[in-house]
């Protein structure tokens, strides 16, 4: 499987999201789990598992699944670059496909 990301911002209100959609062999899978983990959490160590997951989405009949980050971080109150790494496993929990995006918080004025 292979897995794409966005990531958008509106500046008026602190509103964050991130959007990966799953594709197998070029056609769009929905009804699968996306896992998303934490910057020490990614597919470089042992925890990157679904054990490990800080949250998961599963994806609609478009293929996307939508994690608001707001439920995640205080958006508000953060001052940090975060990378975040989404994977889907199989039934035996091995990786399927991976992606990682990096956030980049600010606290505003």
């Amino acid at each position: 499987m292979l897995i794409l990301s966005s990531c958008s911002k509106d500046d008026e209100a602190v509103v964050s999201i991130a959007q990966i959609t799953v594709t197998e062999n070029g056609s769009l899978k929905s009804g699968i789990t996306v896992y998303m983990f934490g910057d020490s959490e990614g597919p470089s160590t042992n925890f990157f598992t679904p054990t490990f997951s800080d949250k998961t989405v599963v994806t609609e009949n478009n293929g996307v699944a939508t994690f608001d980050l707001q439920e995640i971080f205080n958006l508000n109150v953060i001052d940090s670059q975060t990378t975040l790494y989404f994977g889907v496993f199989d039934n035996n929990r091995n990786s399927l496909g991976s992606t990682a995006i990096t956030e980049r918080q600010s606290k505003l004025p």
